[in-house]
């Protein structure tokens, strides 16, 4: 549910403003859905006039979920590719593209949209512009020096975690006074199918334990401990008389084909199902017992905090951003990366220990609810959004 709070109520800060979001494409991952979200709200509850400038025309369900909100949508293919002639024209048509839109607060969101905006700011005559920075992954696109001189660019940086804040810092030179942390904002959608559909659909029966993963399958999750994780759990759970399935859950990003042989090459068959993208994400999680989050980086990892919110205990890598999600008292249940034997044990406990499962999942799902409601996230980046379109050109 989106915040009450009006735009007559704050003062109109952002009524009728022309904003413009830079995206990657229609395609969605935990950025883009965060963005959109943000974008229904400036559309109607601000009275902003908001035009969504995607880089890609591959088809997804952005476009769709944007046109729900009443914003526009324009789309200016770009690719990082070619030669740095070819790079160049493509930055002036986008940046030119821009300026027709005559935008007022310029956002972007993710890697290649915050690169782009760093070089065609100035062609595009917007006032202010926000840098969305959802990773901790850094970027091949340009040099880390570059990658810093665009960063100082913008009027202000927004991060989803403490330890983003702490790398851009350290790592690019960021200006920490231009750095603003606000946590992502966790809402699940009511199931689309009960949790009896949802298992019979994944072939459980009613004394199987299920455990899910909502992740792409693309090189910064680590799909591959978690597979060699997953066969030692059967090994046990079986010895133990009780049947045991991974779903994985995400679209195909570059890494699906390695990790369908692997799974084979440990006889997972049985024990293990690809879904793909899955849409009705809270009617998976409500058919889960476990979820877990097995990556090599993370901002702050959605795969961990929906399975929260859905009151689901989290077994994960400890890395920082799955670290800073689920808190310290989740910190139990994470393992080093790259430990598929950590990650499994983890796994054990909990699967083993129902009760213990319930009162985990109690606790993520409060600290979801006072941490990340829509309603105070949601609030603090509209507000900085008012905040920054007041500002005279950073």
């Amino acid at each position: 549910m989106l915040p009450v709070v009006t735009a007559s109520e704050r003062g109109g800060d952002l009524a009728g403003k022309r904003i413009v979001w830079v995206l990657p494409g229609e395609v969605l991952g935990g950025a883009e859905r965060n963005a959109l979200d943000l974008v229904a709200r400036l559309v109607k509850q601000e009275q902003a006039t908001v035009t969504i400038c995607a880089l890609s025309d591959r088809p997804g369900r952005g476009r769709e979920i944007a046109a729900r909100s009443g914003a526009q949508w324009r789309t200016v293919p770009f690719a990082w590719s070619g030669s740095r002639w070819r790079k160049l024209v493509g930055l002036v048509r986008v940046g030119l593209a821009l300026r027709k839109l005559q935008p007022e607060l310029l956002v972007s969101s993710t890697n290649l949209p915050n690169i782009v905006c760093g070089f065609v700011r100035p062609l595009t005559g917007a006032r202010t512009w926000v840098w969305g920075q959802q990773d901790v992954l850094g970027t091949g696109r340009v040099r880390k020096a570059t990658f810093g001189r665009l960063l100082r660019r913008a009027t202000v940086v927004v991060v989803c975690a403490h330890q983003a804040a702490d790398w851009l810092a350290e790592e690019f030179g960021a200006d920490r006074g231009r750095i603003r942390v606000i946590y992502s904002a966790v809402r699940l959608e009511a199931p689309g199918e009960g949790r009896d559909a949802w298992r019979e659909r994944l072939g459980l029966r009613p004394a199987d334990l299920a455990v899910c993963m909502i992740a792409h399958l693309h090189a910064g999750k680590d799909h591959a401990t978690l597979l060699h994780a997953w066969r030692h759990v059967i090994d046990e759970l079986s010895g133990e008389g009780t049947r045991a399935v991974l779903a994985l859950a995400g679209r195909p990003a570059g890494s699906e084909d390695a990790v369908k042989a692997l799974a084979y090459d440990l006889g997972l068959q049985g024990n293990l199902v690809f879904l793909g993208e899955v849409v009705d994400v809270s009617g998976l999680l409500g058919a889960m017992e476990l979820a877990v989050f097995s990556s090599r980086s993370e901002g702050l990892g959605r795969g961990a905090t929906e399975p929260m919110a859905a009151g689901l205990a989290v077994v994960g890598t400890n890395v920082p951003g799955i670290r800073e999600a689920v808190g310290p008292d989740g910190a139990r249940f994470l393992a080093a990366a790259g430990d598929a034997r950590g990650l499994a044990d983890a796994m054990l406990v909990l699967l083993r220990d129902p009760v213990l499962r319930r009162e985990v999942g109690a606790a993520n799902a409060d600290l979801i609810r006072r941490r990340q409601s829509p309603e105070s996230t949601t609030d603090r980046f509209i507000e900085l959004l008012a905040e920054t379109a007041t500002r005279r050109r950073g």
